[in-house]
């Protein structure tokens, strides 16, 4: 979690328990002017994103929303479950978003959270394809991603993934927001939009006796962290994959 929130001192990050954390967010601030961000942007990047947006409207039905409508919305959810779970298969990675839990509380949250606009769901569409999709909360003029998918090969033509967040990062500049939280990942195309890294702690509470197993867990993997090699040798003994964050 952050150590600050948009009112001030994160109360959390404060009490005995936070510790640092080994992860970092990736914050892009953009102040009033959007074009000037965008001009801040390498050029070869900048150039590209306009080549992408060419090159995906040469189809008349193609275009960006941000979806209003709840049905739609849940259909577009979906549709970014299978988007992802075909994206990690390819990759060889586990999908754990798929179970039913995850499912239910993503489905929660955009179907409570539209309305008021704290949920947000963008997509690049042609026609009923979804070619790519953006899925994010925002309190006032902060702005978090949480989810993304792309339709695949067949678009990759007009880099998708990246496509979809520059749109949504436009048009919620025009409605108020200046603060672009891409979440923890230190992934290349991160760092394409002029992310800086913004430090989070961790808080681990054991709120009855069931919680104790996983307080105890996280206290364990804090003090691996202290020996690398040793936590490297561990994980590649249980067959945990390593990251494919770029360095």
């Amino acid at each position: 979690m952050p150590l600050d929130l948009a009112n001030g001192p994160n109360p959390l990050a404060l009490l005995d328990g936070a510790r640092p954390c080994p992860l970092n967010g990736n914050l892009v601030t953009t102040g009033d002017d959007f074009d000037a961000y965008r001009y801040s942007l390498e050029r070869t990047v900048r150039k590209n994103l306009e080549r992408s947006w060419r090159v995906f409207t040469r189809d008349p039905a193609a275009q960006f929303r941000i979806i209003t409508d709840r049905n739609e919305a849940l259909r577009v959810l979906s549709t970014m479950g299978i988007q992802q779970g075909a994206r990690m298969r390819h990759l060889g990675l586990n999908f754990v978003l798929d179970d039913e839990t995850s499912v239910a509380f993503y489905r929660h949250l955009v179907g409570a959270g539209l309305d008021s606009g704290y949920a947000v769901l963008s997509a690049l569409t042609v026609g009923d394809e979804v070619v790519a999709t953006l899925l994010g909360i925002r309190s006032g003029s902060r702005y978090v991603m949480l989810r993304s998918s792309h339709a695949g090969e067949k678009w990759s033509h007009c880099s998708p993934g990246r496509l979809i967040i520059k749109r949504t990062m436009a048009a919620l500049h025009q409605d108020g927001v200046r603060s672009f939280d891409f979440s923890i990942g230190n992934y290349a195309y991160k760092r394409r939009f002029a992310v800086a890294p913004l430090p989070l702690v961790d808080l681990t509470a054991a709120l009855g006796w069931r919680g104790t197993p996983y307080v105890l867990r996280d206290h364990a993997v804090r003090q691996l962290r202290r020996f690398p090699r040793l936590a490297a040798c561990l994980s590649r003994l249980i067959g945990k994959r390593p990251t494919r964050e770029e360095s």
